[in-house]
Protein backbone atom coordinates (compact mmCIF):
# COMPACT_ATOMS: atom_id res chain seq x y z
CA UNK A 1 0.00 0.00 0.00
CA UNK A 2 2.66 2.04 0.76
CA UNK A 3 4.47 1.77 -2.79
CA UNK A 4 1.26 2.44 -4.82
CA UNK A 5 0.22 5.71 -2.74
CA UNK A 6 4.00 7.51 -3.08
CA UNK A 7 3.57 6.20 -6.39
CA UNK A 8 0.22 7.80 -7.30
CA UNK A 9 1.23 10.68 -4.88
CA UNK A 10 4.62 11.22 -7.46
CA UNK A 11 2.48 10.97 -10.30
CA UNK A 12 -0.36 13.44 -9.01
CA UNK A 13 2.64 16.08 -8.35
CA UNK A 14 4.31 15.38 -11.88
CA UNK A 15 1.38 16.43 -13.43
CA UNK A 16 0.30 19.68 -11.05
CA UNK A 17 4.19 21.02 -11.54
CA UNK A 18 4.92 19.81 -14.98
CA UNK A 19 1.65 21.62 -16.14
CA UNK A 20 2.67 24.57 -14.13
CA UNK A 21 5.81 24.47 -16.21
CA UNK A 22 4.60 23.88 -19.45
CA UNK A 23 2.88 27.32 -18.77
CA UNK A 24 6.00 29.10 -17.93
CA UNK A 25 8.19 27.56 -20.03
CA UNK A 26 5.79 26.79 -23.01
CA UNK A 27 2.16 28.70 -23.27
CA UNK A 28 3.50 31.92 -22.39
CA UNK A 29 5.67 31.94 -24.71
CA UNK A 30 3.80 31.11 -27.41
CA UNK A 31 1.11 33.29 -26.85
CA UNK A 32 2.99 36.52 -27.10
CA UNK A 33 3.89 36.74 -31.01
CA UNK A 34 1.64 34.01 -32.65
CA UNK A 35 -1.25 33.32 -30.94
CA UNK A 36 -1.86 37.02 -29.10
CA UNK A 37 -5.18 37.40 -30.84
CA UNK A 38 -6.67 34.32 -29.34
CA UNK A 39 -4.70 34.59 -25.83
CA UNK A 40 -8.11 35.17 -23.92
CA UNK A 41 -10.01 32.12 -25.65
CA UNK A 42 -6.67 29.93 -25.46
CA UNK A 43 -5.95 30.71 -21.62
CA UNK A 44 -9.74 30.28 -20.34
CA UNK A 45 -9.75 26.70 -22.51
CA UNK A 46 -6.83 25.42 -21.16
CA UNK A 47 -6.78 26.83 -17.66
CA UNK A 48 -10.24 25.55 -17.38
CA UNK A 49 -9.28 22.02 -18.36
CA UNK A 50 -5.74 22.39 -16.02
CA UNK A 51 -7.84 23.63 -13.38
CA UNK A 52 -10.63 21.05 -13.45
CA UNK A 53 -7.90 18.18 -13.61
CA UNK A 54 -5.67 19.53 -10.77
CA UNK A 55 -8.84 20.64 -8.35
CA UNK A 56 -10.08 16.87 -8.72
CA UNK A 57 -6.57 15.77 -8.30
CA UNK A 58 -6.08 17.57 -4.87
CA UNK A 59 -8.43 15.43 -2.78
CA UNK A 60 -6.10 12.43 -3.80
CA UNK A 61 -2.77 14.31 -3.29
CA UNK A 62 -4.59 14.12 0.33
CA UNK A 63 -5.52 10.96 0.55
CA UNK A 64 -2.23 9.17 -0.88
CA UNK A 65 -0.01 11.35 1.03
CA UNK A 66 -1.97 9.69 4.50
CA UNK A 67 -2.18 6.48 2.98
CA UNK A 68 1.88 7.07 2.53
CA UNK A 69 1.69 7.90 5.83
CA UNK A 70 -0.31 5.07 7.36
CA UNK A 71 2.27 2.81 5.61
CA UNK A 72 4.71 4.02 7.35
CA UNK A 73 3.03 2.78 10.42
CA UNK A 74 1.83 6.36 11.66
CA UNK A 75 -1.53 6.03 12.70
CA UNK A 76 -4.28 8.57 14.09
CA UNK A 77 -2.59 8.42 17.76
CA UNK A 78 0.53 9.52 15.86
CA UNK A 79 -0.81 12.52 14.32
CA UNK A 80 -2.59 13.49 17.14
CA UNK A 81 0.57 13.58 19.75
CA UNK A 82 2.43 16.87 19.73
CA UNK A 83 5.77 15.07 19.95
CA UNK A 84 5.38 13.42 16.46
CA UNK A 85 5.14 17.51 15.33
CA UNK A 86 7.72 18.47 17.21
CA UNK A 87 9.92 15.82 15.97
CA UNK A 88 11.99 16.19 12.67
CA UNK A 89 9.44 14.31 10.25
CA UNK A 90 6.65 15.73 11.93
CA UNK A 91 7.75 19.30 11.35
CA UNK A 92 8.67 18.72 7.77
CA UNK A 93 5.12 17.05 6.87
CA UNK A 94 3.75 20.03 8.97
CA UNK A 95 5.65 22.21 6.82
CA UNK A 96 4.29 20.35 3.78
CA UNK A 97 1.00 20.21 5.40
CA UNK A 98 0.46 24.09 5.88
CA UNK A 99 2.29 24.94 1.97
CA UNK A 100 -0.26 22.84 0.45
CA UNK A 101 -3.30 24.51 2.34
CA UNK A 102 -1.89 27.90 1.08
CA UNK A 103 -1.43 26.25 -2.37
CA UNK A 104 -5.28 25.38 -1.95
CA UNK A 105 -5.94 29.45 -1.34
CA UNK A 106 -4.01 30.72 -3.87
CA UNK A 107 -4.81 28.40 -6.67
CA UNK A 108 -9.00 28.85 -5.28
CA UNK A 109 -8.17 32.86 -6.09
CA UNK A 110 -6.81 32.33 -9.59
CA UNK A 111 -8.63 29.41 -11.13
CA UNK A 112 -11.85 30.78 -10.21
CA UNK A 113 -11.59 34.59 -9.99
CA UNK A 114 -8.35 35.88 -11.41
CA UNK A 115 -8.11 34.09 -14.16
CA UNK A 116 -11.45 33.84 -15.86
CA UNK A 117 -11.81 37.67 -15.13
CA UNK A 118 -8.28 38.61 -16.83
CA UNK A 119 -9.03 35.92 -19.60
CA UNK A 120 -12.06 37.16 -20.58
CA UNK A 121 -10.90 40.62 -20.36
CA UNK A 122 -8.06 39.82 -22.30
CA UNK A 123 -10.20 39.85 -25.29
CA UNK A 124 -12.74 42.15 -24.49
CA UNK A 125 -10.02 45.12 -23.98
CA UNK A 126 -6.62 44.27 -23.86
CA UNK A 127 -5.24 47.95 -22.98
CA UNK A 128 -7.44 48.46 -20.41
CA UNK A 129 -5.48 49.54 -16.77
CA UNK A 130 -7.63 46.65 -15.19
CA UNK A 131 -7.10 44.23 -18.01
CA UNK A 132 -3.31 44.90 -17.08
CA UNK A 133 -4.09 44.77 -12.94
CA UNK A 134 -5.85 41.60 -13.38
CA UNK A 135 -3.14 39.51 -15.83
CA UNK A 136 -0.52 40.87 -13.81
CA UNK A 137 -2.24 39.37 -10.43
CA UNK A 138 -2.87 36.55 -12.12
CA UNK A 139 0.59 35.59 -13.38
CA UNK A 140 1.96 36.49 -10.15
CA UNK A 141 -0.77 33.77 -8.36
CA UNK A 142 0.50 31.38 -11.13
CA UNK A 143 4.32 32.10 -10.48
CA UNK A 144 3.38 31.74 -6.65
CA UNK A 145 1.75 28.56 -6.79
CA UNK A 146 4.56 27.09 -8.85
CA UNK A 147 7.15 28.16 -6.24
CA UNK A 148 5.64 26.74 -3.13
CA UNK A 149 4.47 23.62 -5.41
CA UNK A 150 8.71 23.20 -5.62
CA UNK A 151 9.04 24.26 -2.32
CA UNK A 152 6.72 21.27 -1.34
CA UNK A 153 8.42 18.91 -3.69
CA UNK A 154 11.71 19.70 -2.20
CA UNK A 155 10.37 19.22 1.63
CA UNK A 156 9.15 15.71 -0.13
CA UNK A 157 12.29 14.89 -1.17
CA UNK A 158 13.91 15.63 2.44
CA UNK A 159 11.33 13.68 4.01
CA UNK A 160 12.98 10.41 2.13
CA UNK A 161 16.73 11.50 2.21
Amino acid sequence: MYQWAVYIHILIAMFWIGGMLFTVAVLVPATRRRLAAQKGLLFTELGTRFSRISWALFPLLLLTGFLALWGQGYRMPHLTDAAFWSSGYGLLIGKKSVLFAVVLIVSGIHDFWLGPKAAVLMDEDPDHPRTRRLRSASKWAGRVNLLLGLVIVYIAVTLVR
